[in-house]
């Protein structure tokens, strides 16, 4: 007696009883033929079905691009302005010190703050290099039991996705990009919260070397 196709994919995938798995293995070392070349048909199939699973993109992905696409949404513009955090603090708009004619400057700090969420932002662009480093901290996920850590992190130039991160345990995140424009982080703190930054233009970011300040 044959067993179905429907029998032999279950036998494949392993979802039969043992019982009913020993009856159709004695069946297969009786050398029945037919059944043999359904199973190893349906083990492929079943291989193929396995394999799919890895090409679906990671969880993360998915979940900041819902945000990205939820944020584009005509109704959604207000809240994308309400959810944008005001720079509260900009290192580069500090007066030099007194007297001081000739300094080194490396770096910008940024700091970002609503409510309880604070973010910080150190950018670095070397003397001549085409590349720049951000540097970020989240201080504050601004959620009640939230926390800062696997807070997932996306840079953009206007409407373009630079690139993608979460930050550690501590808040931190990091990223090394080419010179663009119009920049802004958006954080996905959960599913229903997101934060936007706007990085002040690359141009204003001074390179590492002597300035003079008269």
């Amino acid at each position: 007696m044959h067993h179905t196709l429907e029998q032999w994919a279950d036998f494949a995938r392993n979802v039969v009883s043992a019982k009913v798995a020993a009856k159709m293995q004695q069946h297969l070392d009786r050398g029945c033929e037919r059944c043999d070349q359904a199973l190893t048909s349906m083990k492929s199939v079943a291989e193929l079905g396995a394999r799919e699973a890895s090409y679906e993109p990671p969880v993360n992905t998915v979940r900041m691009s819902k945000l990205l696409l939820g944020a584009e949404r005509p109704e959604a513009v207000e809240d994308r302005i309400s959810g944008m955090l005001p720079l509260l603090f900009d290192s580069f708009a500090q007066p030099a010190i007194s007297g001081v004619r000739v300094a080194l400057t490396t770096s910008r700090q940024l700091l970002y703050r609503k409510g309880d969420c604070c973010i910080d932002i150190r950018l670095e662009h070397a003397l001549g290099a085409k590349e720049v480093s951000l540097i970020g901290q989240v201080l504050d996920s601004g959620q009640a039991g939230r926390g800062v850590g696997s807070i997932l992190v996306e840079l953009m130039s206007g409407e373009k996705n630079i690139a993608g991160t979460a930050t550690n345990n501590f808040g931190e995140f990091q990223f090394l990009f080419p010179v663009a424009h119009q920049l802004q982080i958006c954080f996905g703190i959960s599913s229903q919260n997101c934060f936007w930054i706007k990085i002040p233009p690359l141009e204003t970011i001074p390179e590492s070397g002597l300035v003079v300040n008269d």
